[in-house]
C-alpha cells in the first residue's frame, strides 16, 4: 500500500468540505486500516439501513449500439476521482481506477464504510479524472532513496493533524503555487519525474478498460488551482488518441487557464488532440466569464481565440451544484433555484457565495457582447454535466442508490443527514451529480471526442432522459412525425452546438425537438426553450415553456405550462400514475426573431417530481423526510445551445 500523502490543496478541499477528517493507522502489512473504534460504529451504522424498503429497478444489460450515421447517444461521466487523487485517498478511499472502471460497466463495488454500490444500468464512457496535482506524490513517497526531510514530509501524512492543515494552508495559496518543496525541491523536479509514471500508469489502466464500439475510456486528468476563499478554476483535460505529452499539466507548473493551453500547446504535438472543460463555475468567484484572467490580467484577442478553441464544453451540473444560472442574479426564472450550492454573494463579499460571470448562462450572453467587440464569439460552448465523485463510483447519479461524494466523510445514511443545513459544506449541499449525454457515430475515444469538440453534448441531472435539439431556417412540423426526421434535419438545419449563418431564406428561426423519458424513470413533465440575445447592448434573456405534457397548453397570460397533476409521497417515494408523457414533439418558431442581433437557444427538459436522495436515506433509516430541505425535485436535461450570428463566420468557425 502506497504511503498516504498529499498537500495543502487536498487539505484545504477537505477542510472546506464542511470538516469529517479522520485519523488513520498505518500498519506494517501494509494494509491501511481504521481504528476499531471507528469501525464498529462504520459497521453498525451500515447494519441499521434497510435497503429492503426501498424500491429500486431491475438491473439492466448494457445495450451495444452499432455505428449509425445519424448518431447515438451515449451516456458517460466525464468527471470521475479515485484513490488516486490525494482528497480521495486522505478521505478513505483505497478503490484505485480498474475499480472505477468495473464499477461503470456494472459491476458492484464495496465502499470503505460497508456500503454497497451499484449502477442500475451500465455506462457507455467514462473518463478518470484524478488530480494532476496528486501525480507522482505517491511514488515520489514510495521511493527507497529518500532523503530524510523527504522521509519526514511524507511521514507527516500517516497520521494527519489539523495541526497539519493550517500549517501548510498559507503555502498553496501563493501565486503562483508551487509543490511542495520539503518533497519535490525547490524547483519540483523530484514530483515531476515521479509525476510521468503516475501519467503512464493513468494511461495503462484507461487502455485496459477501453473496448472501442462498446465502452470508452479517455487520456484524462484535472487542472486544479484554488486561491483564497476557496475559490477555483479548475478544469479537465482530454485527449482524443494516445498521442499525448509526456507529463500531466498541474497547478504548479500552470498558474492560470492561459498558462495551462500555452503549455498545452508547447507540448502536444504531432496528432495529438485536446480540450479543456471547466467545471463548478458556480465557485469561480466571478471569473468564469470575465475579462481577466485568474490573476487579474487581461485577456487580448489570441487569448479569447485559445479559450473558443479549447473551451468546447462547459459542466454546467455536477455534486457541488447547479452552474447554469442562479435565481436573483441576472434572472428571474424560477427553474434556476434548482440544486444551487452557493447563496448569493452581498455587496463586495466573494468567498463561498454566487457571484454575476459564475454562472453558464451569463457566459453565453457575455460572449453575444465579446462577438461585438472581437468579430467573433469565444464562449460559444456547449453543455454536460459529471458527477466529481471521489468514490471512484461515476455515474452513480440515482437519488436513491447515492452513496455520497467524498470517502468516510459521508458515506453513511446517517452521516448524510447528520448536519441538517443547507450551507455550503454540509452533506445536504450536495447532490448526486449529472451525466453527461453525448450524440456520436459509434462508442470510440475519436467519435465521442470530436462529438464533444462539435458541442453535439447535453447535460442531464442525473437521468437518462433521450433528447434531439435543431434549428434551423427551413425546418417544418410535420418533419417531427416523418420516420427520417433526423436524416432530414441534419439536412435542413443544425443539431444543438450549431450556428445559425444567415442566408438568403433568413426569415424565422425555427427548432425542433424530440425528448424521451428515462426508461428506468418518470415521465417528462415540459419542455422549456432558454434564448438570450444582445439588444442595444443590452444582455437580455426569456424562458419559454414550448411544449406540456397531457396534451396541455401553455396559459396564455403566464406562458407556463399548466401543472400536471404529477406528485410523489416523500414517505415511500411513490410517484403518480399516468401523468406526464414518455415522449414529447415540439415545433417552435421564434416570432420575435430580430436578424440584427446575435442569439443563442437551449432546450430545457423537465421530468416529473420523484425523491431527492435525502428522502431515501430518510426512508433507510425509518425516519421522516428531512425539512430543511425539499423532499423532492425534478430531474432535467439541458441541450448544448443553437447560435445565431449576423456576421458571416464560417470561414473563422474553419
Amino acid at each position: 500500500m502506497k504511503k498516504k500523502v498529499g498537500v495543502a490543496l487536498a487539505i484545504i478541499l477537505l477542510v472546506a468540505l464542511g470538516g469529517g477528517f479522520y485519523i488513520y493507522q498505518k500498519q506494517r502489512s501494509k494494509v491501511v486500516h481504521l481504528t476499531p473504534e471507528v469501525q464498529r460504529t462504520l459497521l453498525e451504522t451500515v447494519a441499521a439501513e434497510n435497503e429492503a424498503v426501498i424500491k429500486k429497478p431491475e438491473f439492466r444489460k448494457r445495450m451495444v449500439q452499432p455505428a449509425n450515421p445519424q448518431k447515438n447517444v451515449y451516456f458517460g461521466d466525464l468527471h470521475t476521482h479515485t484513490s488516486w487523487s490525494f482528497d480521495s485517498y486522505l478521505s478513505g478511499n483505497r478503490l484505485p481506477p480498474e475499480e472505477a472502471y468495473r464499477f461503470a460497466q456494472g459491476e458492484k463495488i464495496k465502499l470503505f464504510s460497508g456500503e454497497i454500490a451499484q449502477l442500475s444500468e451500465p455506462l457507455d464512457f467514462i473518463a478518470v479524472t484524478d488530480h494532476a496535482e496528486s501525480f507522482g506524490l505517491f511514488e515520489g513517497c514510495a521511493s527507497s532513496n529518500l532523503t530524510p526531510k523527504q522521509e519526514k514530509f511524507c511521514a507527516q501524512f500517516d497520521n494527519p493533524s489539523l495541526r497539519l492543515l493550517f500549517s501548510l494552508k498559507k503555502d498553496i495559496l501563493k501565486r503562483p503555487p508551487k509543490a511542495p518543496a520539503d518533497l519535490c525541491g525547490e524547483d519540483g523536479s523530484f514530483c515531476r519525474e515521479h509525476g510521468k509514471t503516475t501519467w503512464g500508469k493513468t494511461q495503462a489502466a484507461a487502455d485496459k478498460a477501453y473496448q472501442p464500439g462498446v465502452f470508452t475510456t479517455f487520456y484524462s486528468y484535472e487542472y486544479s488551482p484554488i486561491w483564497k476563499n476557496m475559490g477555483s478554476t479548475h478544469r479537465n483535460v482530454f485527449f482524443r488518441n494516445r498521442t499525448v505529452p509526456e507529463t500531466a499539466v498541474s497547478a504548479f507548473s500552470a498558474a492560470t487557464a492561459l498558462d495551462l493551453w500555452r503549455t498545452l500547446e508547447d507540448t502536444c504535438s504531432g496528432d495529438c488532440e485536446f480540450l479543456t472543460i471547466p467545471h463548478n463555475l458556480n465557485r469561480y468567484q466571478g471569473k468564469a466569464y470575465s475579462r481577466v484572467d485568474e490573476d487579474g490580467g487581461p485577456y487580448t484577442p489570441e487569448d479569447w481565440k485559445r479559450r473558443e478553441n479549447y473551451d468546447s464544453l462547459a459542466e454546467i451540473f455536477q455534486t457541488k451544484g447547479n452552474s447554469e444560472c442562479a435565481e436573483g442574479l441576472n434572472t428571474t426564472d424560477e427553474e434556476c433555484t434548482f440544486e444551487q450550492f452557493y447563496p448569493l454573494c452581498e455587496g463586495e463579499e466573494l468567498g463561498k457565495c454566487a457571484s454575476d460571470g459564475s454562472f453558464a448562462r451569463d457566459g453565453l450572453k457575455f460572449g453575444l457582447e465579446l462577438e461585438k467587440e472581437l468579430g467573433f464569439n469565444p464562449l460559444r460552448f456547449g453543455f454536460i454535466a459529471s458527477t466529481d465523485t471521489h468514490n471512484s463510483t461515476p455515474g452513480d447519479t440515482e437519488e436513491w442508490d447515492w452513496r455520497g461524494k467524498i470517502g468516510l466523510r459521508d458515506q453513511t445514511a446517517k452521516r448524510r443527514l447528520a448536519i441538517r443545513k443547507l450551507v455550503p459544506g454540509t452533506n445536504f449541499s450536495y447532490n448526486p451529480g449529472g451525466l453527461a449525454a453525448i450524440w456520436a457515430k459509434e462508442n470510440t475515444r475519436e467519435s465521442l471526442f470530436d462529438a464533444m469538440k462539435n458541442k453535439e453534448t447535453y447535460a442531464t441531472s442525473g437521468t437518462r432522459i433521450r433528447l434531439r435539439f435543431f434549428g434551423g431556417w427551413d425546418l417544418e412540423q410535420d418533419m417531427l412525425n416523418q420516420p427520417d426526421l433526423v436524416a432530414s434535419a441534419y439536412e435542413t438545419g443544425v443539431p444543438m452546438g450549431g450556428v445559425l449563418e444567415p442566408g438568403e431564406t433568413t426569415n424565422q428561426p425555427k427548432f425542433l425537438v424530440w425528448a424521451a423519458k428515462d426508461p428506468l424513470g418518470a415521465n417528462l413533465d415540459r419542455v422549456q426553450l432558454i434564448k438570450g440575445w444582445v439588444e442595444n447592448g443590452e444582455s437580455k434573456e426569456a424562458v419559454f415553456d414550448i411544449g406540456c405534457s397531457d396534451g396541455l397548453t401553455p396559459d396564455p397570460k403566464t406562458g407556463k405550462c399548466p401543472d400536471n397533476g404529477a406528485r410523489v409521497e416523500s414517505d415511500t417515494c411513490e410517484v403518480t400514475a399516468g401523468a406526464g408523457d414518455e415522449e414529447l414533439k415540439v415545433f417552435w418558431t421564434d416570432e420575435n426573431f430580430d436578424p440584427e442581433y446575435s442569439a443563442f437557444y437551449y432546450i430545457r427538459v423537465l421530468q416529473n417530481p420523484t425523491c431527492r436522495w435525502t428522502s431515501y436515506d430518510a426512508i433507510r433509516l425509518g425516519e421522516k423526510a428531512p425539512e430543511e430541505v425539499s423532499a423532492i425535485l425534478k430531474e432535467r436535461a439541458w441541450s448544448s445551445p443553437i447560435w445565431y450570428s449576423p456576421n458571416n463566420l464560417k470561414n473563422h468557425l474553419k
